[in-house]
């Protein structure tokens, strides 16, 4: 069986002396609050981390970019952002329903490893369609693909959702680096090569809108034609996603379905909750598990049992929601990207 989703950690027992003295957390700074675990048979967290390995603040430097705001998804919840994990770290094991991404029956959280000066303090993780320590900005959508016709320019890019739809929210991103590089100015790179993953931290601020205000990072699945039309193409073959994580607040995973398909919809598309996690979580999500909410148009062949596989079969985006009440600060870090295949 293939190993497609993976997560190794080495460390060097001299690194973790390093790593132990100095503790910092990059975001917003908050109360610590409880977590809140949800899980599923298809899902497995990762336990929090040890006490010895530490996360690596940012850099104090930042790029505010306002965020999209467009039709109402299911609130997440309203605690407090967390700002710091437990030290404990208890031994998790896979399950018979886990994808072959489920690697060992003790391991550590992905967090980023502040060494200190000691070097070998090493947390890895990877998945078969981007992982965040290769550093680049590109989800490798194509790679299961038999018709790679179906893909264009920018097919993977990572992007900051930039929605035409805007109603009124005022929400920001804060990147931990400056954007862009001497190739092209959108360009996520510089964060991922900081964070070993795409991090940030935001503040929601509803401005207008009359439904809770979010944040949105995502990436295209086919990109785009020469004319600059987004593409969507089948991924039914990934089975699923993978995604592996943290996140001060609850969230959703959205699949877009471009401009007309949204529209007949009624921006109803298929999502999934991604649960409260700051210390770290690897989730698997079956494409049949993404419904729609149900105030959206109701499409013959978009039956709930239905939605998810279909939009498999048109996928445009694949977009990471933040979204909670007005005020509410957090932070996030995708750290991989993956299929469900086992």
């Amino acid at each position: 069986m293939k190993r497609n989703f993976y997560l190794v950690f080495a460390a060097v027992a001299a690194a973790f002396v390093g790593c132990a003295d100095e503790s910092a957390v990059s975001g917003t700074s908050v109360e610590p609050n409880t977590l809140a675990e949800l899980s599923s048979s298809s899902e497995l967290d990762i336990p929090n981390s040890s006490e010895d390995v530490v996360q690596e603040s940012s850099s104090s430097e930042v790029v505010n970019v306002s965020s999209s705001s467009e039709i109402p998804m299911l609130s997440s919840s309203s605690e407090t952002p967390m700002s710091s994990s437990s030290s404990d770290a208890p031994v998790q094991s896979s399950s018979s329903s886990d994808p072959s991404w489920v690697f060992s029956s003790a391991y550590i959280p992905p967090i980023n490893c502040k060494v200190g000066g000691y070097g070998g303090c090493v947390v890895s993780y990877y998945g078969d369609l981007w992982s965040g320590e290769e550093t680049i900005d590109t989800v490798q959508t194509s790679a299961f693909a038999e018709d790679k016709s179906q893909f264009g320019i920018n097919a993977g890019k990572w992007f900051l959702d930039g929605n035409p739809f805007d109603e009124g929210g005022k929400s920001t991103i804060q990147w931990a680096v400056p954007v862009g590089d001497e190739k092209d100015s959108t360009s996520l790179r510089p964060v991922i090569e900081n964070c070993n993953g795409l991090c940030g931290t935001f503040e929601l601020n509803k401005g207008s809108l009359t439904y809770n205000p979010f944040v949105e990072v995502g990436f295209y699945v086919a990109g785009f034609d020469s004319n600059g039309v987004m593409l969507s193409a089948d991924v039914s073959n990934w089975t699923g996603i993978c995604v592996m994580y943290s996140s001060s607040i609850l969230g959703s995973l959205v699949l877009d379905l471009g401009d007309s398909l949204n529209q007949v919809l009624k921006y109803d598309v298929p999502s999934v909750t991604l649960s409260k996690s700051l210390s770290g979580t690897s989730k698997c999500f079956e494409w049949r598990k993404f419904k729609r909410a149900g105030w959206g148009a109701k499409v013959e062949g978009w039956e709930d049992e239905n939605a998810g596989e279909m939009a498999a079969q048109h996928l445009a985006k694949v977009v990471f929601r933040f979204q909670d009440k007005d005020g509410t600060k957090g932070e996030f870090n995708i750290h991989a990207i993956g299929t469900a295949l086992e």
